[in-house]
C-alpha cells in the first residue's frame, strides 16, 4: 500500500475516532444537564407541595378561602415545574426523547389534578361547612397521593432505563436526592 495513501487513511481514522470522542462528551453533558434540570424541578416542586400539605394536615383555617389560598400556591409551583422543565432540552437522542415523554406525562397528571382541584373548590358555597369541604375533597385524595408517587416512578423508571441518559439520571445530585 502507498505510504501516502496510509497517512491518509490514519488521519482520517484519528479525525473520526476524535470526533466521536468529542460527541459522546457532549452527549454526556447534555444528558447530565437534562437530568438535573429535570430532577432540580421535581424537587422544588414536591417540596413547595409537602410543605402546602403540612400546612393544611396541622389544622388550623381550614374553609374555602384558606383552601383557594393553598390551591393558588399549588396551581403556582406547577406552573413553575412545568416552565422549568420545558426550559430544560431533552437530548436529541432516541432515550431524550422517551424520557421527555414521561416526563411530559408526570406534568400532565399534575396539571390534571390541580385543574380538578380547582373545580373541586369551585363548586362549594363561600361558608362552606368543614364537612362539605371534607366532601368535596376527598375523591382528591388518591390523586395527590399518586403525584408524589408518580414523581418518583418517572424518575426512579429514567433511572433504570439502561443507556446513558439513565446513568446521568443516577448520578446527578438532585436526582440522588430524589431517590432517598
Amino acid at each position: 500500500m502507498n505510504l501516502r495513501l496510509l497517512s491518509v487513511l490514519l488521519a482520517v481514522g484519528l479525525a473520526l475516532t476524535l470526533a466521536g470522542c468529542g460527541s459522546s462528551h457532549s452527549d454526556k453533558k447534555a444528558n447530565e444537564a437534562y437530568a438535573e434540570g429535570v430532577c432540580s424541578a421535581i424537587d422544588t416542586w414536591s417540596s413547595d407541595v409537602q410543605s402546602l400539605a403540612a400546612g393544611v394536615a396541622g389544622g388550623g383555617d381550614i374553609s374555602k378561602s384558606s383552601l383557594q389560598k393553598k390551591l393558588a400556591q399549588f396551581r403556582t409551583a406547577t406552573k413553575k415545574l412545568a416552565s422549568k422543565i420545558k426550559a430544560v432540552p431533552a437530548p436529541n437522542t432516541s432515550d431524550g426523547k422517551d424520557a421527555k415523554k414521561k416526563v411530559n406525562g408526570l406534568v400532565t397528571q399534575v396539571q390534571s389534578t390541580s385543574a380538578a382541584a380547582q373545580s373541586a373548590l369551585a363548586g362549594l358555597p363561600a361558608n362552606a361547612s368543614l364537612a362539605q369541604i371534607v366532601s368535596a375533597l376527598s375523591s382528591l385524595a388518591p390523586q395527590l397521593s399518586a403525584l408524589t408517587t408518580g414523581a418518583q416512578s418517572t424518575v426512579s423508571s429514567l433511572q433504570q432505563a439502561g443507556s446513558s441518559l439513565s446513568k446521568a439520571f443516577e448520578s446527578t445530585s438532585s436526582c440522588k436526592k430524589l431517590s432517598r
